[in-house]
């Protein structure tokens, strides 16, 4: 029969203890720094995220902002070329003014509405896009190819001639529209309208509460 001593066992189990213990203090903190380390990787993923998602409804709001602004700029260079040839306000030099400033002001200002809505391809559904295309092709250029056409028969135009001027080379949406036709489109309001629901849509898709009505450009005379 072998003898155990039992001094021994104990021995032998205190020393696999102190092992086993020494192995479990160096372990145990190489885990938790690799749990730490995973949080503080994971934490700075959300904040970058987080970061990333500000910077892009600060880029919204601006965006909204600055197009609402030009567009309605070009809706006030149109409605003050035609309603300045209503001769009840009595200032006969002001249609002169207004079609000088639209001349000056609304090519430059349409390309940058361009510009504006092709940014929305980064920053809105493509839906979005799309009906303020459809808003810039199919009335905006229409009704500045119109205008600019009027206002050039309206400078060679004779006092003898009876007949109406009307938008014979235009294409589009005012393709033979007049100048009462347009008067008649602004008095209206077709195309504050129109801004107005398309603007309100653009913030919903922004998620953001649309520009304030305030926003209107009331025609005033260009001076």
């Amino acid at each position: 029969m072998q003898f155990v001593d039992p001094k021994g066992s104990f021995l032998k189990n205190l020393l696999l203890s102190v092992l086993l213990l020494g192995m479990t203090s160096l372990l145990i903190p190489a885990v938790l720094k690799q749990i730490d380390d995973r949080k503080f990787v994971d934490q700075q993923r959300l904040q970058d995220e987080l970061s990333r998602q500000d910077k892009v409804i600060d880029a919204q709001a601006a965006l909204l902002d600055t197009m609402a602004s030009d567009f309605w700029e070009y809706e006030l260079y149109a409605s003050d070329v035609l309603i300045s040839r209503d001769e009840r306000f009595g200032r006969p030099d002001w249609h002169q003014r207004a079609v000088d400033a639209h001349y000056l002001q609304t090519s430059p200002l349409l390309g940058k509405m361009r510009g504006e809505i092709s940014t929305l391809l980064r920053l809105a559904p493509q839906s979005t896009y799309e009906a303020f295309l459809r808003l810039y092709e199919e009335d905006l250029l229409p009704l500045d190819s119109c205008l600019l056409e009027l206002m050039k028969l309206e400078s060679t135009k004779t006092d003898g001639d009876p007949q109406p001027s009307r938008c014979v080379a235009s294409e589009g949406k005012f393709a033979g529209a007049s100048w009462d036709t347009l008067t008649a489109s602004v008095v209206h309001q077709d195309l504050a309208d129109q801004l107005d629901v398309e603007f309100a849509g653009l913030a919903k898709a922004f998620g953001l509460h649309p520009p304030p009505s305030t926003m209107r450009l009331t025609s005033v005379p260009v001076c």
